[in-house]
């Protein structure tokens, strides 16, 4: 049961594929099929700066090798989502693209003694799964994009740690352990020789 509460968006867009494919018209979308791409699209165009944050957030100051090892097996599984979340829009919209030059019918043509096959739930089916499930996802996509600002956080307080701890060490090097004296009459109050 706890796998499936962890999967719920996958069986979510399964079901909503089902029952759109089953009960919905085969061209319904073919009026917002424009609309339906440009929000992927727009989709799309939120993932791929992302996708580069990540590529590009590791930086070595700071870090000891456990944590760049833990933050780099962290920053992969980020990056898989990523991808599997702009390979859905690209699904979506390439079954709104499909669809739109079949005019939503999709006929095989069988052998002789058999009536052709009406595949035209197939196209509608992709794109109710990969549409339904890559909006699923944009709720994780938030969290990681948070995950990502903790991480870059963590990894600038570390930094900031360590070269401060480099620099007072530097500080301590550079200091004269004599210790400070004074020199004569140092502190006396003059009096003026007018007076």
């Amino acid at each position: 049961m706890r796998r499936f509460f962890q999967k719920w968006d996958f069986f979510s867009a399964a079901l909503l594929a089902i029952v759109g494919a089953y009960f919905v018209p085969h061209n319904a979308m073919k009026d917002i099929t424009t609309e339906l791409i440009a929000f992927f699209s727009i989709q799309s165009a939120v993932i791929l700066p992302a996708m580069i944050f990540t590529a590009g957030i590791l930086k070595p100051d700071g870090l000891e090798l456990e944590d760049a090892a833990r933050y780099h097996k962290a920053l992969k599984a980020q990056m898989l989502f990523w991808v599997a979340l702009l390979s859905l829009d690209f699904v979506a919209v390439v079954a709104l693209i499909a669809g739109k030059a079949l005019n939503w019918i999709l006929v095989l043509p069988m052998p002789a003694h058999f009536e052709p096959l009406d595949l035209g739930w197939l196209l509608p089916a992709i794109l109710y799964f990969s549409g339904s499930l890559a909006v699923f996802r944009t709720i994780p996509f938030v969290r990681g994009v948070l995950s990502l600002l903790d991480v870059n956080s963590d990894m600038t307080l570390r930094a900031i740690t360590r070269r401060n701890k480099i620099e007072n060490a530097d500080r301590k090097a550079q200091a004269d352990p004599r210790p400070m004296t004074l020199p004569e009459g140092y502190g006396k109050v003059v009096k003026p020789q007018d007076e």
